[in-house]
């Protein structure tokens, strides 16, 4: 197996064996910090819990360093910073640069800009909205109007939830954030201006 070969498959191992337990444990902790003062017999209305999951958010986003997508989505391996290291000192010898370096330096480069953090916040809290739409249609908009105790809300949310993670295919907040202009055009531009390997 090529040592390309390997740093991928390490790679996936991190994702799965820490990016999104870390990733997760934060979203916990925010929620925890946001619904502290909380108690089950407060009433939700539509926009209450709208609010909450953008404070939620909000907390979330936080945390951590400005790099956080990095740091939950790939590991932070030496070797792949072999590419910066040549491109600051001149040389030319990239010879011990592999492609799978140059692709995790590129990658990297993507996932902690502002850009890349602009779209994802936007992508969220687009997805927030329309998973509060979801909400109202199950529980009938009439009976969020006066709000509804916090205790029977948090399980009708718990079973929405899981519609988020289905087939990426023909999964309907996937096309909802495909067609956000600022994620269309964020990827216009990253794949015009990608280099070929």
């Amino acid at each position: 197996m090529g040592n390309d070969q390997q740093q991928f498959l390490a790679s996936a191992d991190f994702l799965s064996n820490y990016g999104l337990p870390t990733l997760i444990s934060n979203m916990q902790a925010a929620a925890s910090e946001v619904l502290k003062g909380k108690q089950l017999k407060d009433l939700f209305n539509a926009t209450v819990l709208h609010e909450t999951i953008v404070q939620i958010l909000d907390m979330f986003m936080s945390m951590g360093s400005p790099r956080r997508w990095v740091d939950y989505l790939i590991p932070d391996d030496a070797t792949s910073h072999k590419l910066v290291a040549f491109s600051h000192s001149g040389s030319t010898d990239l010879s011990d640069v592999t492609k799978f370096d140059q692709l995790m330096v590129e990658t990297r480069a993507v996932l902690s800009s502002a850009e890349f953090g602009n779209v994802v916040d936007i992508s969220l809290k687009t997805v927030v909205g329309a998973l509060i739409d979801d909400i109202k249609l199950q529980l009938g908009e009439s009976n969020l109007l006066s709000g509804m105790p916090l205790a029977r809300l948090l399980p009708r949310v718990a079973q929405i939830s899981p519609l988020l993670l289905e087939d990426p295919s023909n999964n309907r907040f996937t096309q909802i954030i495909r067609d956000i202009p600022e994620v269309e055009l964020f990827f216009t531009l990253l794949y015009a201006n990608m280099p070929t390997l």
